[in-house]
């Protein structure tokens, strides 16, 4: 995995040289709407590069080069908006209209091909008459919403033949800098300062391409990618291993009774309810599906989500150096809310930073790890109380050790259906029972087959303990 790194402007630039490179996103922008508007009257989903220089428009307010970039960025804009747009919509209704005998079996196979493969002329199974159906779809606004739009904000794709980064000891203000092609043509490149970043220490550590935009506040950001590859080992069966659950009440529950990210929830769940009421009022008033309000609304969450799972996965890789982190198989179905956002963050920034051992999670939050008893009378809320046994503990921190115990339990595997799993864990409960009230300490054959799990870690008590440490 590559890292991405951001240089911002210095902000003692000339204010001369950042009018010119506000001038060039101008530019930039709008020749960019004219490429993407040019390829969506033509109903294209991308242009191969032998027909790129006869099919956009020219340009002659920009340089060969940056036009270039400019057609290549509005070929992945327009292909990636069509990509998404079969995901989340037009695949469904492809298999409604099925359903309904709206639409024949060749018809339905054309259209799959092409939101699958993005076929741009008839040939095969796809004909002319699904090509137009297809996008006849696509720039409905009451079926996919909006086209892709470019905003006075969007980033310059700057390849090494537009954009130059540099490094210079000769100079006071900075050692960082960037030269960058602008709208006088023949004109040697503009120079502009780059406040350093503690993450790069020499150009030849980044990419040559940089992706020039303006962040929120209007300060100009660089962004390029690190060279170096971040490779993260493979579990052995030697490392020590922690649970870690996605909570309902905070982002990560390690199995030594850690709580993470818990100011979450009560900030997600405000900005939710926000969401929602603004959907529902749109879809009562009869407008279309989303706004720029929405849009950004929208933003917002992912941005919540992605920030604390960020920290903490930042936090558990430094507290557990060394560890593999036991996570639970990923299945969104019946997840709502904050805990389905917090699922693929939390379990994408582990994944990339640290290694991670994947166990089915059937009834990892309603089991006693104490004496095994499952119900689902056993949890409410964030308080776990055993009905069998009458062990107290956090209910987010009691997933975290079932999900440790569940890592070499070779009897339950990722495949196995949860109520395959839930009657093996009531017949070890019946068993366990039946040896304890015979006297005798033989162990049952359907007991887990796996060693007593403990963390080892210095500020917890092992997985029997009820202590819980928030941060």
């Amino acid at each position: 995995m590559k890292k991405s790194r951001f240089l911002y402007l210095h902000a003692g630039a000339n204010p001369g040289k950042v009018a010119a490179l506000d001038a060039l996103q101008a530019q930039y922008a709008a020749y960019l709407g004219v490429c993407c508007e040019t390829m969506l009257k033509a109903h294209r989903f991308t242009v191969p590069l032998r027909e790129k220089q006869a099919f956009f428009p020219e340009c002659e307010s920009l340089s060969s080069q940056i036009v270039k970039n400019v057609r290549d960025h509005a070929i992945g804009i327009v292909s990636g908006w069509v990509t998404s747009k079969y995901t989340t919509k037009l695949k469904g209704l492809i298999k409604a209209k099925f359903r309904d005998g709206e639409l024949d079996e060749p018809m339905r196979a054309a259209l799959y091909i092409l939101g699958k493969r993005l076929v741009d002329k008839p040939g095969g199974k796809v004909t002319q008459e699904a090509l137009d159906l297809y996008w006849s779809w696509l720039l409905d606004e009451n079926i996919v919403g909006r086209t892709p739009g470019i905003s006075s904000r969007c980033g310059m794709r700057m390849s090494e033949m537009t954009a130059v980064l540099g490094t210079s000891e000769d100079t006071i203000i900075t050692a960082w800098w960037l030269g960058f092609s602008h709208l006088d043509a023949g004109k040697a490149r503009i120079q502009v300062p780059l406040a350093p970043s503690p993450y790069v220490k020499k150009v030849c550590d980044v990419s040559k391409g940089v992706l020039a935009r303006k962040d929120k506040r209007g300060r100009w950001r660089f962004e390029v990618v690190e060279r170096k590859e971040w490779e993260v080992p493979e579990p052995t069966p030697e490392m020590p291993r922690i649970g870690v659950d996605v909570g309902l009440n905070c982002m990560a529950a390690t199995s030594d009774g850690r709580l993470l990210g818990g100011a979450l929830k009560p900030k997600f769940n405000a900005l939710y309810e926000t969401v929602k009421q603004v959907r529902a009022n749109r879809q009562r008033q009869g407008f279309k599906d989303n706004s720029p309000r929405l849009d950004r609304l929208e933003q917002n969450l992912t941005g919540m989500v992605k920030s604390m799972a960020g920290r903490c996965s930042n936090e558990l890789a430094f507290a557990y150096p060394g560890y593999a982190f036991v996570i639970e198989d990923l299945d969104l179905r019946g997840c709502r809310g904050a805990k389905r956002f917090a699922y693929r963050a939390l379990h994408h920034n582990l994944s990339v930073k640290a290694p991670c051992l994947v166990v089915n999670p059937a009834y990892s939050s309603q089991t006693c790890p104490s004496c095994g008893y499952v119900s689902r009378s056993n949890r409410r809320g964030i308080k776990f109380v055993c009905r069998s046994c009458g062990r107290i503990s956090h209910a987010d921190a009691v997933g975290g050790i079932n999900l440790l115990g569940r890592s070499e339990d070779k009897q339950v595997g990722l495949d196995d259906h949860p109520s395959a799993v839930k009657a093996l864990l009531r017949e070890r409960f019946r068993a366990r029972c039946r040896t304890s009230s015979s006297g005798e300490s033989v162990q049952n054959a359907l007991a887990p087959s796996s060693r007593r799990l403990t963390t080892g870690v210095p500020h917890g008590s092992g997985t029997a303990s009820n202590q819980v440490v928030a941060s």
